[in-house]
């Protein structure tokens, strides 16, 4: 703080304040205080979170170079911690397990990990240990091989008696099928692909879609990052 307290002096003696003089001496002296500390170094102010808008591309981080084609770890692509908010479950409620397929180089499959993220269970979630959200992710050796392996995929869904839905995701094509063992969106982009699937149930019809496709969004850039 600035300043000093300045002396007065005469032929008359200052006379202590008492009672409510003493109250108003006491609340003048503090504002003195506060005047003199807000004339000095400025309080530095926090600085306020921003969020996109309705609409805006989900944000992700840039995931950490790689020697696979897909990451190893499903945590990677899609955190455990993350998801239960984009379900509408509690924080903390969601486990992963992450399995790595073998090869399938008859198809021209190079990679492929299998995600299976269940319930933890507790108040306002799903029975412990039940699924919640399975993905695969695939790497091919190039993209025809990827779109033709989605095109035998789609083909055996829909002999079964699930009509598929085109569903483009920006690049990216993209399948949904309303499979009565739960909703299923088969995502090819360039040489890779994806498929999510969620309980029967563990969504309603309308909002089922556009939750997949926008976890979808949110894996995609993980699986081929932007200039690779």
């Amino acid at each position: 703080m600035r300043g000093r307290i300045g002396t007065t002096t005469g032929a008359r003696r200052p006379v202590a304040p008492t009672g409510l003089t003493t109250a108003v001496a006491g609340a003048l002296a503090a504002m003195a205080v506060l005047a003199g500390c807000s004339s000095g170094e400025e309080l530095a102010t926090p600085a306020i979170p921003s969020f996109p808008g309705p609409g805006a591309a989900p944000a992700t981080s840039a995931p950490a170079p790689r020697s696979t084609i897909v990451p190893t770890d499903c945590n990677q692509i899609l955190s455990k911690d993350t998801l239960p908010n984009l379900l509408g479950l509690p924080l903390g409620s969601v486990d992963v397990r992450s399995l790595r397929d073998v090869p399938a180089p008859s198809v021209g499959r190079l990679e492929r990990v299998t995600c299976t993220y269940s319930s933890t269970g507790g108040a306002g979630a799903p029975n412990q240990g039940s699924q919640v959200l399975k993905m695969l992710a695939s790497g091919y050796s190039d993209a025809q091989a990827a779109q033709a392996q989605v095109a035998v995929n789609n083909q055996v869904e829909q002999k079964s008696g699930v009509n598929g839905v085109d569903t483009p995701i920006g690049a990216a094509t993209g399948t949904y099928f309303s499979d009565p063992d739960g909703p299923i969106l088969v995502v090819a982009y360039r040489q890779v692909t994806v498929s999510l699937s969620v309980t029967r149930g563990a969504l309603s019809a309308d909002q089922t879609r556009s939750v997949l496709v926008d976890l979808a969004q949110r894996v995609l850039p993980v699986l081929v990052p932007p200039g690779s």
